[in-house]
């Protein structure tokens, strides 16, 4: 009988464990392939918010115009710099900040906003990060109208570096997808999260260059662009669009924030993914 049991036990197949590596790339791809799915979700986001209004979404284009606008003509006088170099350059920072900050406020409510999908389903949790960033990219397409109006007016528009504009754009969501994945897996487990990083923003828009320019700050006063990673993503997403090249200090602390975002991602997924539907 035990020779029998033996048997059974040798002849049975051996499960091994999956890692946490493997699962996590499993739900990347699944999530790409769903990618119908969360587009889907990004979209009804956006209709939910205008259902019912004559104009909808174009909304979000009179808001953004009627305030670089009237903000802009007034800037220009502040900072005594010519209307047609200052519209467009506080247009793209506006217009880009606004991006970047409602990417970082919103991302933190990522995993709970989406909990009602995550406890009936097993969804692939990284399905809500590219949601939340699909639906933030469609309110940006919406503001570039505003932004490619005021560069046309400008006559900047002749001279955007599209190739460069482009590759930023790119890098810009590659490191704002896993910024995202980070602050919607924090905020899940630390519900004090999204309360601090709204004030971290706050503070974030004036220590950053969307209304001033860096040069009319001081040596010691410009050690603060240099250290903000927004400050670096601004740079190479709006100098293409006004013409110039960004500097290649920009860029190089770009791709070093998207590396570490990258990185700190792994790190904290493969320790707590299969926490997160227990946090919400």
């Amino acid at each position: 009988m035990e020779r029998q049991v033996d048997r059974c036990i040798e002849s049975a197949p051996q499960i091994r464990p999956v890692s946490q590596a493997s699962l996590l790339c499993k739900d990347i791809g699944e999530s790409l392939r769903n990618w119908r799915f969360w587009v889907f979700l990004g979209w009804n986001d956006i209709a939910k918010q205008y259902r019912r209004s004559f104009v909808g979404p174009l909304w979000i284009v009179f808001n953004s115009a009627f305030f670089i606008v009237a903000f802009g003509l007034i800037g220009a006088q502040l900072f005594k710099l010519p209307i047609a170099d200052y519209l467009p350059y506080f247009c793209a920072g506006h217009i880009f900040f606004g991006f970047i900050s409602a990417l970082i406020n919103e991302g933190c409510m990522t995993y709970i906003q989406s909990d009602a999908f995550l406890k009936q389903m097993p969804y692939p949790k990284l399905t809500f990060v590219f949601r939340l960033v699909w639906r933030n990219v469609i309110m940006l397409a919406h503001n570039l109208a505003v932004l490619v109006a005021v560069l046309l007016w400008s006559g900047h528009f002749a001279h955007v570096q599209w190739l460069p504009f482009l590759a930023a754009v790119l890098l810009t969501l590659v490191c704002a997808w896993a910024v995202v994945a980070i602050l919607g897996a924090l905020a899940a487990r630390f519900r004090d999260i999204p309360m601090a990083v709204a004030s971290v923003m706050q503070i974030s828009f004036f220590i950053t260059p969307v209304m001033w320019r860096p040069d009319q700050l001081t040596e010691r006063a410009r050690i603060l662009v240099h250290l903000n990673p927004l400050a670096a993503f601004l740079e190479i997403l709006r100098a293409p669009l006004l013409g110039a090249a960004a500097a290649p200090q920009a860029w190089t602390h770009a791709w070093g924030a998207t590396v570490l975002a990258l990185a700190l991602f792994c790190v904290l997924y493969l320790l707590a993914r299969r926490r997160i539907i227990y946090w919400l």
